[in-house]
């Protein structure tokens, strides 16, 4: 990893995740520990992406792809899901993180983390 930080812990835009959230929870089938994948899939990426150098970049851009990232309708589109595995990828110096669920839930960890390039 080249970054002690995480895009998680200074640039998630939680508001914006969180609704994409509650469109998707309706249809779940109700589970324990149910998690909506698109909000999921952007909890992964930022766990393990490395944050942009720049502020001004930053702030605009991760945080709209991580919205963007997080909705349903962009869950198998290449632009976004491949460029969420290369930045993973280039976090790890291309190689491909493994991902635990010690919870073993419905299963929404280890689906995302495999969508995003990760080994589960």
């Amino acid at each position: 990893m080249n970054n002690d930080k995480r895009i998680i812990e200074i640039e998630f835009p939680v508001d914006e995740v969180r609704g994409s959230g509650a469109r998707e929870i309706a249809g779940i089938h109700t589970w324990f520990a149910r998690r909506p994948l698109g909000p999921q899939r952007s909890t992964a990426y930022a766990a393990l992406s490395n944050p942009l150098q720049d502020d001004e970049s930053r702030d605009s851009y991760r945080q709209a792809f991580i919205a963007e990232l997080s909705k349903w309708e962009n869950a198998m589109k290449p632009l976004w899901i491949d460029q969420a595995r290369r930045d993973i990828l280039d976090a790890y110096d291309g190689s491909r993180p493994k991902v635990l669920d010690p919870f073993g839930g419905g299963g929404s960890i280890p689906l995302e983390a495999l969508r995003l390039g990760c080994e589960t």
